[in-house]
């Protein structure tokens, strides 16, 4: 089977989607493939796999949670090589005494070094999802948990468009806050507004019968998984 590259070539014309062999189906009845009771609690743990389209089941909450934590872990990888690269060329924190701090001192970083890095975080960041998400049809993370990533309507490579619109839905505000974390008088803040919004996401994806979150639903996005793989 020929495998599409980016922006969905390899795709014939009028064709069948070139991975999933088949538009997706109606949507199943709310709850459906959830464990009794239907909670929103019960639907964010829940593996039970639901029908997809042709020979796939919609990727559940805790496996693309693990994917992601796949990703933050290599993606942490990469910030960090950056960081001791840059680390020598950018001005350095300070460390300044602060009696009201319980540690009794504080860490100043430079305002230029954070936005620095906030930028870059920003793009390392959108380039590994755009690109893996266009390229392969899934992040490394996705890949190594069977799953993909397709258009909602007939299951086609993701355009680039799609793929960054979603970025910005999913990825975006994590690597702002963990950028401006830096910054102690929106430390408290950024943490709590980036909680709320996970927490927005888990929901909104375990409750939506195909498991499209806010974020796919915004670039018109389906995660499946092969049904082979949670036999």
């Amino acid at each position: 089977m020929q495998q599409p590259g980016p922006g969905g070539q390899g795709q014939q014309p009028g064709g069948p989607p070139p991975d999933w062999q088949a538009p997706p189906p109606a949507a199943p009845p709310p709850g459906a493939g959830a464990p009794a009771g239907g909670s929103w609690t019960a639907n964010i743990t829940s593996q039970a796999p639901v029908a997809g389209p042709g020979g796939h089941v919609y990727a559940d909450v805790p496996n693309r949670v693990i994917a992601y934590i796949i990703d933050a872990i290599i993606l942490f990888v990469i910030f960090l090589v950056v960081n001791i690269v840059l680390g020598g060329i950018l001005p350095r924190a300070t460390v300044v005494a602060d009696p009201n701090n319980p540690l009794g001192f504080r860490v100043d970083q430079p305002i230029v070094t954070i936005l620095i890095f906030a930028l870059l975080n920003f793009a390392i960041t959108a380039a590994y999802f755009v690109y893996s998400w266009t390229a392969m049809r899934g992040s490394p993370g996705m890949k190594v948990l069977g799953m993909q990533i397709g258009s909602e309507r007939d299951g086609s490579t993701i355009t680039i468009n799609q793929a960054f619109m979603r970025f910005l839905f999913l990825g975006a505000p994590f690597g702002i806050a963990q950028a401006l974390t830096g910054i102690s008088s929106l430390g408290i803040i950024i943490v709590i507004a980036t909680i709320a919004y996970f927490i927005f996401l888990l929901v909104t994806t375990a409750q939506s019968p195909t498991k499209q979150g806010f974020h796919d639903k915004q670039a018109h996005t389906m995660v499946v998984k092969a049904a082979r793989s949670v036999a």
